[in-house]
This record gives C-alpha cells, sequence and structure tokens, in this order.
C-alpha cells in the first residue's frame, strides 16, 4: 500500500514538472510571437486605413514597380514605405512616403535598409533608393 502512495505521488511530480514545463514554454511561444507580431506591424497592416491606403497607391501607380517600371497583377507587389515605419511612424499614413515594389526589390530593400542606421534611412529618398536598387 505505501509502494502504491509513493507511486502515486512520484507520478504527481512527474505531471507537475511535465506541466510547468510546457506551460513555460507556451509562455515562451506566446512572448515570442507577440513580440514578432509587434516587430512586423501586424494590427497596422490589417487596418481598414491600410487596407484603403494601400489599395488607393496601387491605382495612383498603375500597378507600376517603380524601380524597373513594369506592370504587374494586383497580387504581386507591395505598398512599400520608402522611409520605414519603425524609423519614422508619423509618415505611416503618409501617401508620398509609399511607393509600390514587386516582391524581389522589395526584399532587396528590406535587407538593405538591416545593414543602414536610422540616421541614413530618414534622408533616403525615393531617388536614392531607385539608384540603389537598380
Amino acid at each position: 500500500m505505501a509502494s502504491k502512495a509513493v507511486d502515486e505521488e512520484i507520478e504527481r511530480k512527474r505531471l507537475e514538472s511535465v506541466s510547468q514545463g510546457y506551460r513555460a514554454s507556451e509562455r515562451h511561444t506566446r512572448y515570442s510571437n507577440s513580440e514578432h507580431s509587434h516587430e512586423l506591424g501586424h494590427a497596422f497592416y490589417q487596418s481598414t486605413q491600410w487596407a484603403r491606403l494601400s489599395a488607393r497607391v496601387k491605382v495612383r501607380d498603375l500597378y507600376t514597380d517603380s524601380i524597373d517600371r513594369l506592370v504587374y497583377g494586383k497580387g504581386e507587389l507591395i505598398v512599400d514605405h520608402i522611409v520605414p515605419r519603425l524609423v519614422d511612424e508619423s509618415r505611416a499614413l503618409d501617401e508620398s512616403n509609399l511607393w509600390l515594389l514587386n516582391r524581389e526589390h522589395h526584399n532587396r530593400k528590406t535587407a538593405t535598409e538591416k545593414r543602414m542606421t536610422t540616421e541614413q534611412l530618414k534622408i533616403m529618398s525615393k531617388d536614392n533608393w531607385i539608384k540603389l536598387l537598380k
């Protein structure tokens, strides 16, 4: 009988340990995902205001990539911030700070931005980016 009680106690502690590890892992995953979402600004890009603005920019620019000047289909272009939102949040909805890039140009621009300082990014103009990405 004592052996059964000991076995039950060991099993209870094992389950408690597994449960604590699971809860810690779950907290880490939630934290990681929330940080990632914040970094990418998912809420901003899901807003009605952004959807309307980005649709307006696509029509304004006639679905034309700003670098190669080729026309693309609806789903092939990304509305991009010339001066990134993380550098100047006040220009996030400024239509003059938005342009269209195909995925390749957008990925190259993003990779280049990661190597630049905040001060360098603040002074980059549309023309500077076009020269850099061509």
